[in-house]
């Protein structure tokens, strides 16, 4: 199974941050933006409307009736179906059809209300005040009169054709606040209120309000609150991170790191490396080091009792250890003992099943101990022997030696003294006619002693103790070949 690939907690915190930031930051900005636009676009809606509102209860109906009655009049005249929209406006055909309303706009009635109209626009500050009849069902508002500047004004009779848009009707002539944004007039509110005149809706006073300015400054006061909001955001950000990191990545990489190293550190020594954490955050970071300094201790109380443990169990095993070698050692010559023979035939059994024959066992017994102990004294009869043990120690010097009896020694040839046994023993004779002939000698030292070995023959033997009876065979036969010898 492959490791999933690690990221650290700073990390995931970090990104975690800046995403919540970003989002918090993203939600305020288009808060704003619409707060800002839902302000703007309802403060100037409601002045649009209360002005139309005004403007109805200013100029007199009658007047507007009669400019109505002139311009609608032509407009049944030429017919509904052939009239020209202002979207030609300028054509030849748009100036054509626009000439059958030629003498409305000298009328002084039509001149006393355009300019009542403009100098409520300079009053209200807006851009257009004017009267339009809207025909709902054909999708036609017919312009009655425009208080906009001359090079600006609808003339009456121009035709504005849509066929989408809110239109007033017989149950609700009221054409509330309507927000547009196009090519021409850029951003407008327009908003209109019925004329109404015995009984008879005439057409509806209706007010453009240009918000091109208005608009520009709510973009600059949106850009403004945007850098505002990114700057705080940032801010929030570094803040937030450094808070984070100061109580919590911090803390836990302390942590970490500590665990991570505690354990390189020798296992069976007291540590200290929690208790010497200082993390005061006061939360569950701060529990958890309490846990790991009362973890420290405890771990520090066993590894003390662990290594008392160890001292003891070492000097029992030291103990048991010389128990076991003084169990296994001869006290009169410091060699091994028939104790320790006996855990070496073991071995040589284990070794022969395992198909390892090439050994030999070589009996050494010293001559005349009873008489020394009788005529020179039993601590002269122990110089006696450890003399002989010296000697076997010496010529079989690559090879266990064993005292298994009061004045019987055991060799286990391996090896090169296996090989070269015939050599040996014929050095070993030597050196005790040496000392048989040395004057210089006490008695006691001109020790004799009869040697006979035997080789593991796997057409003889079975086990170890059939080499060890064909051993103290030849032993004997040589001590009776010494005796013969004596008596010659």
């Amino acid at each position: 199974m492959k490791n999933a690939r690690f990221v650290s907690l700073k990390v995931k915190i970090t990104i975690g941050i800046i995403l919540i930031c970003f989002l918090i930051g993203l939600m305020s900005i288009l808060s704003v933006n619409r707060i800002a636009t839902t302000i703007v676009d309802k403060e100037y809606g409601d002045k649009a409307e209360q002005i139309a509102k005004a403007m109805v209860s200013v100029v007199d109906p009658k007047d507007i009736d009669e400019i109505n009655d002139a311009v609608m009049q032509v407009w049944e005249k030429v017919g509904a179906d052939n009239v020209v929209p202002s979207s030609e406006w300028g054509s030849d055909e748009w100036n054509a059809y626009m000439a059958n309303y030629e003498g409305i706009e000298d009328l002084p009635v039509f001149v006393k209300v355009r300019n009542v109209f403009r100098e409520y626009q300079d009053i209200f500050n807006v851009d257009c005040i004017y009267v339009i009849n809207y025909k709902t069902a054909l999708k036609q508002g017919i312009y009655v009169i425009d208080g906009a500047p001359d090079e600006d004004a609808c003339p009456p009779g121009c035709v504005d054709s849509f066929e989408d848009g809110i239109w007033p009707d017989e149950n609700n002539p009221v054409v509330p606040a309507t927000i547009t944004n196009e090519d021409v007039y850029g951003w407008l509110v327009t908003a209109g209120y019925p004329i109404i005149y015995e009984g008879k809706v005439l057409g509806c006073m209706s007010v453009d309000i240009s918000m091109n300015d208005i608009k520009a400054k709510e973009r600059d006061y949106v850009v403004t609150i945007t850098l505002v909001i990114i700057i705080l955001t940032l801010l929030i950000i570094g803040l937030s991170l450094w808070y984070v990191n100061k109580n919590i990545i911090k803390p836990v990489a302390m942590l970490s790191d500590t665990a991570k190293n505690y354990c390189s550190e020798s296992t069976d020594v007291v540590h200290h490396a929690f208790e010497k954490l200082q993390i005061a955050t006061h939360d569950e970071i701060s529990q958890l080091l309490s846990s790991m300094k009362q973890m420290e201790t405890d771990m520090n109380t066993n590894i003390t009792s662990l290594v008392d443990t160890k001292v003891a169990l070492k000097e029992t095993e030291e103990k048991a250890s010389n128990l076991q070698a003084l169990s296994e050692k001869d006290a009169l010559t410091g060699i091994r003992n028939k104790r320790a023979y006996d855990c070496e035939v073991q071995q040589l059994e284990t070794d022969l099943a395992d198909g390892f024959n090439e050994f030999g066992l070589a009996m050494i017994d010293l001559n005349f101990l009873k008489r020394t102990n009788d005529t020179y004294g039993h601590e002269k009869g122990n110089i006696s022997i450890r003399k002989l043990c010296v000697l076997v120690c010496e010529v079989f010097e690559h090879s266990p030696v064993f005292r298994i009896g009061g004045d019987e020694f055991i060799v286990v040839l391996k090896n090169r003294d296996y090989r070269g046994v015939d050599r040996l023993i014929e050095d070993f004779n030597n050196h005790l006619n040496a000392l048989q002939n040395d004057d210089t000698l006490q008695p006691w030292e001109k020790i004799s002693a009869a040697i006979g070995y035997a080789r593991f023959d796997k057409t003889v033997d079975k086990t170890v103790e059939d080499v060890f009876k064909r051993a103290d065979k030849a032993m004997y036969d040589r001590k009776t070949a010494m005796k013969a010898e004596r008596k010659d």
